[in-house]
């Protein structure tokens, strides 16, 4: 299911690129040329259209929710886009879980990257660079700007076709068809721009990834890469090559770009390595297998860093359920970074796969004293004080969380869990049907709120905020499926 929705995507992508304004690439000042899409769809309504298409996806593609990979992501990206024209838009960057060289843009300020493009980087330089393009292409409002130059694509129209490539992830028959007819009074311009469209995000993307401090050649290091693997392999050609066609010439050019910059590059953060050495723990396969690789990696010192390797390999651990081996090797990287949330992260997460709870909840409520806004370690000791029964402190926890990150479907879903178990049943169901509003299931989040409103006794206030936000919901509902 996965690799159908990511070449979908990717192809609205082509027709599509996603996004901003005049920039300074070198000596070189690119124009302004996003007025004239201001008057076709606003900044507001390409947010709206990019949170719908966001809503829908989580019901299509596995998205990566381990909390720290996550955070990660979203940090690299917020250092990037605080370095752009537009510091100021809003940005969500997830992963998605899945092995394919993959990245790609969603109107409104969405970035997703897989995993595999991830442990396909050779540094963290490399995978800025991608990171970098893909918010070019949406600061560049290269979508807005595509439906300016056709002049018959409407906002619905547009909602029509992201709507169809989503239906072509669930394989229905004929949806295809529906998007090649949608997309039909576009395409032949979108062909023509999607060149030149790449090259502004280049160069725009070379800028960012400078004035973040990364070394600008890893642009253009990524690139020879994908190349490199397009020559061994032409059978399977990465996604990545599919929308982000690599030539000679696009190298050249991006590597004499480099040139004109001087960055002293930062070395790669622990951050990145640990990150890798996660997701390869958590890949598909014979969990066994993975452990023992790592631990003959560690033996054999294959390896860029051993903390990060043996961080991995105590991931592995735990999910094999090795769970004294585990403890030893989480013991060492403690000993060693006693301040790094990660490792008291795992330390708690092996005490409570022990089932030795409450050493686990003293883990987590020391390392949550040191570090209160660390959103992963909030994630996981909320759902640890659910496991262990206490509810209320979860509840309280949980709320103080959603008021930084209201979009997280996960902390609304442990929210409602916490406020069914200390018997807050008006809350409990709101909650949940936040979780399902933004997990992609409008219905279900109206069935949740209409259910709520059974718990809301005679309170007008209560009463009249749940008949809005399911006015909300339906008006939204009408929009979307608007042919």
């Amino acid at each position: 299911m996965f690799r159908p929705l990511c070449r979908t995507l990717l192809a609205a992508s082509l027709l599509f690129p996603p996004a901003h304004l005049a920039v300074h690439a070198g000596n070189t000042v690119l124009p302004d040329l996003g007025d004239e899409s201001m008057a076709v769809i606003s900044p507001a309504q390409e947010r709206k259209l990019g949170e719908n298409l966001m809503r829908q996806a989580r019901r299509s593609l596995a998205f990566m929710n381990d909390p720290e990979i996550s955070e990660y992501i979203q940090s690299l990206g917020q250092r990037l886009v605080s370095r752009s024209d537009n510091p100021q838009q809003d940005f969500r960057f997830f992963v998605i879980d899945n092995p394919t060289i993959n990245a790609f843009a969603v109107p409104g300020g969405f970035i997703g990257v897989h995993t595999g493009l991830i442990l396909a980087t050779q540094n963290e330089a490399e995978l800025a660079s991608v990171l970098a393009h893909e918010t070019a292409h949406i600061t560049q409002r290269h979508i807005p700007r595509m439906i300016a130059e056709s002049q018959r694509t409407s906002l619905p129209a547009m909602a029509a076709i992201l709507a169809g490539i989503l239906l072509a992830s669930s394989g229905h028959q004929g949806s295809e068809a529906a998007i090649a007819l949608t997309s039909a009074a576009v395409a032949q311009k979108g062909i023509n721009y999607t060149r030149s469209f790449e090259e502004e995000a280049d160069r725009i993307g070379m800028q960012i990834l400078a004035n973040t401090g990364f070394d600008p050649h890893a642009m253009p290091a990524f690139f020879e890469q994908m190349q490199n693997l397009n020559r061994l392999n032409d059978t399977s050609l990465p996604e990545f090559l599919r929308t982000h066609p690599v030539t000679t010439n696009r190298i050249a050019d991006s590597r004499n770009r480099a040139e004109q910059f001087r960055v002293r590059p930062a070395p790669d953060s622990g951050d990145f390595q640990h990150v890798r050495a996660k997701i390869r723990a958590l890949a598909a396969g014979n969990p066994g297998e993975i452990a023992r690789g790592f631990r003959e990696n560690l033996a054999q010192g294959k390896y860029l860093n051993a903390d990060a390797e043996r961080y991995g390999y105590a991931v592995a651990l735990l999910r094999t359920r090795q769970l004294a081996t585990a403890r030893t090797e989480i013991g060492k990287l403690v000993a060693r970074q006693p301040g790094r949330t990660s490792y008291r992260i795992l330390q708690a997460e092996t005490e409570m796969a022990a089932g030795n709870y409450k050493q686990a909840l003293s883990v987590y409520a020391d390392s949550h004293a040191k570090a209160p806004g660390n959103a992963p370690l909030v994630n996981y000791y909320a759902s640890a004080l659910l496991k262990s029964g206490k509810h209320r402190q979860a509840r309280d926890l949980l709320k103080n969380a959603l008021q930084r990150r209201p979009e997280d479907p996960e902390l609304h879903r442990m929210l409602a869990q916490a406020a069914g178990g200390i018997g807050a049943r008006y809350e409990s169901h709101k909650a949940m049907a936040e979780h399902y509003y933004l997990s992609g299931n409008p219905h279900a989040a109206i069935e949740q709120l209409q259910l709520a409103a059974r718990f809301a006794g005679d309170s007008f206030y209560l009463q009249s905020g749940i008949e809005a936000r399911v006015a909300a919901i339906k008006e939204e509902i009408a929009l979307y499926q608007e042919k």
